[in-house]
């Protein structure tokens, strides 16, 4: 880790609090007033959320979903996947954290070869990816829509009806690849698409 990201740790734990949550502006205000700061996106001082537009990484923060991020500080033993999301299509991931140790997906041996490479990663289900998911048996067929926000009621677009992130599906389906299985009801599913 570079000895930058000591410092910033530094500056950000004399203005935020370990564990507290914090708005997209209040952290982008304060990135953006600290003159030391070379880097301004605020997705580069996640552990979870990067995109190839980024310089340099800073894992401080984790973000939490649009606009809100939790506060953990340097070295944190963080467990969870690392996602990119190009501008204007649907999320990948590009790799993982257990107890504070990344691994890339593809063998990738760190955030600048990835980011030099043509790979985006392995694409994840998240909000406005279309899915389609079969039961093990071949019986059931589901088209679905991942949306954020809650509809009256339900809308098709090109087959696929919306499907509310957090409903008890949606959580199933996050972040979930193809091949996945998971159980819903007396029925187990496996993901064969995703756009």
């Amino acid at each position: 880790m570079a000895s930058s990201t000591q410092e910033i740790s530094e500056k950000f734990n004399a203005n935020f609090k370990i564990n507290g949550i914090y708005s997209h502006s209040e952290l982008r205000d304060f990135i953006e007033n600290e003159s030391s700061f070379s880097v301004k996106n605020v997705a580069a001082y996640t552990y979870n959320r990067w995109n190839k537009g980024m310089n340099d990484i800073h894992p401080l923060l984790e973000w939490l979903n649009r606009g809100y991020y939790k506060f953990l500080d340097l070295d944190y033993e963080y467990n969870g996947l690392v996602i990119h999301h190009p501008q204007g299509g649907i999320p990948y991931k590009m790799g993982t954290w257990t107890d504070g140790k990344l691994s890339y997906e593809g063998g990738f041996k760190d955030f600048k070869d990835w980011k030099e490479s043509d790979s985006n990663g392995v694409k994840i289900i998240d909000f406005n990816s279309k899915v389609t998911f079969e039961s093990v048996d071949k019986k059931i067929t589901q088209k679905k829509m991942i949306k954020e926000v809650k509809e009256e009621r339900i809308l098709f677009e090109d087959g696929y009806s919306n499907l509310y992130a957090n409903s008890v599906l949606g959580e199933l389906l996050k972040y979930k690849v193809v091949g996945d299985q998971f159980e819903f009801g007396p029925i187990t599913y496996v993901i064969t698409d995703i756009k």
